[in-house]
């Protein structure tokens, strides 16, 4: 059999949800032949992808640099006989959409809420997504409310799929962690420091945070002084913990995992979380509830007062953390299997080619084969 070569297209290699995703397929298809083109920035995560991927930085300079970029993209798919281009986020979609000819199947995947992301403020990015976007073009959401927020906003074209997000196998306890918490309440945040993760809103409630509760949140950012600031002046019981590359083996060690996001796709960090066993406390939005099938600790994002009294219940035990911690764990090991993520992107991939992946023996993956969406 021929071998198969796959072309993904990304904005940076820094360290992000997508880029994480990206990097994870070429490392779980090595039966494949991956190539890796980013527009530029940070090539953080390029130490992680194997050496048999040939890695391409095209060191976009300007919005004015694009089409050289789509020149030098659609030279490279000619001559390295590229079967399959997956791309991820606006810039990278925008290169691989102007660059792929028809005969080359093109996946785009869709990590985020244009909506409230690449189009919240640009008419003009909207316009040129509807433009670019073709019928013949793929698109994978991760999630159903991505996917829904994708159609309203653009208007979905051609043949899609829904496909969860996975997590890797490193992540996964043995069994969900118990509360055991006594003097102290220990929870942990993870996402990079920029306004969509509204890490104020968390400062804010841990000035009326009881003080047996603290909060270290690891990632790095553009708000980081400014965040840093307000930990100073109040005197809160939070730490900037910067960026850690085994994340896996510092998550168990809390008592819960929080986040404040005001929107999301489907955040890696939070299955991340809940495969290591630990409970979800999150802001009420449609995104974070369909991750845990409404099984966590919610609270209003325009009052601060509701997480700070909802982590009070939880101290006097009000709260039935260990259920929260049961379900989110039981639930990340249903949806979020590495092995169920790679067979079903390989019969994308392959969907023309007899498959050369085994199918997993798992209820999720005969749940999502007739149509490859998640379940609820």
């Amino acid at each position: 059999m021929p071998e198969t070569n796959i072309l993904h297209i990304i904005d940076t290699l820094g360290v992000g949800g997508a880029e994480k995703v990206m990097v994870g397929c070429v490392n779980g298809l090595p039966e494949l032949k991956h190539h890796v083109i980013y527009l530029g920035g940070s090539d953080a995560m390029k130490k992680f992808l194997p050496d048999s991927c040939k890695v391409t930085s095209l060191n976009l300079r300007s919005k004015f640099d694009l089409m050289r970029c789509v020149m030098a993209v659609r030279k490279y798919i000619r001559k390295n006989n590229i079967d399959v281009v997956h791309s991820h986020l606006f810039m990278g979609s925008l290169v691989a959409r102007l660059a792929t000819p028809k005969k080359v199947k093109l996946y785009t995947t869709i990590h985020s809420l244009a909506s409230r992301n690449y189009f919240a403020n640009s008419r003009i990015a909207r316009w040129i997504e509807k433009r670019v976007y073709r019928p013949h073009h793929n698109i994978i959401a991760i999630c159903h409310e991505v996917f829904d927020d994708y159609n309203k906003c653009i208007g979905v074209k051609g043949p899609y799929t829904v496909l969860y997000n996975y997590v890797d196998d490193k992540y996964y306890q043995a069994d969900y962690k118990r509360a055991a918490f006594k003097d102290e309440f220990r929870m942990v945040a993870v996402g990079n420091l920029k306004k969509a993760k509204n890490y104020m809103y968390l400062l804010e409630a841990f000035r009326y945070m009881p003080d047996s509760v603290s909060l270290d949140i690891y990632g790095a950012g553009p708000l980081e002084h400014e965040l840093q600031e307000v930990i100073t002046r109040y005197s809160l019981n939070v730490r900037l913990c910067g960026v850690r590359d085994d994340i896996q083996n510092v998550l168990p060690k809390y008592d819960a995992f929080i986040m404040s996001s005001v929107f999301e796709g489907q955040p890696i960090s939070l299955l991340e979380a809940m495969a290591c066993g630990l409970p979800a406390i999150l802001s009420d939005i449609p995104v974070l509830r369909e991750a845990t099938n409404n099984k966590g600790v919610f609270y209003d994002l325009n009052n601060v007062k509701d997480l700070v009294n909802k982590v009070e219940a939880i101290l006097s035990h009000k709260v039935d953390l260990d259920e929260i911690a049961r379900s989110n764990f039981e639930r990340v090991k249903r949806v979020a299997g590495r092995d169920n993520y790679m067979y079903l992107l390989s019969k994308l991939y392959l969907a023309s080619e007899p498959s050369r992946f085994k199918q997993p023996r798992t209820a999720f993956v005969k749940t999502l084969a007739p149509r490859l969406h998640s379940p609820s």
